[in-house]
């Protein structure tokens, strides 16, 4: 498995996470289906921005992830 490679979402189960760059200084894993995502992680270079993308990663696989349902 990839460092980068992202689990089925634990919340609808469906397998369409995806790395999501917002404005170019942070990103955050989030589920193509239900929405779900990973706290938003801050960058300031490429280098910074890789670093980010393998916590967002593995954020997502340990199923830290925010879910926008009634309850969460």
């Amino acid at each position: 498995m990839d460092e980068n490679e992202l689990l089925p979402c634990r919340i609808c189960h469906e397998d369409c996470g995806y790395i999501e760059t917002e404005g170019g200084w942070c990103l955050y894993a989030v589920c193509g289906n239900c929405g779900s995502t990973t706290a938003f992680i801050k960058y300031d270079n490429d280098e910074e921005k890789k670093e980010a993308e393998k916590q967002a990663a593995w954020l997502w696989n340990m199923g830290k992830v925010i879910a926008e349902r009634r309850g969460e």
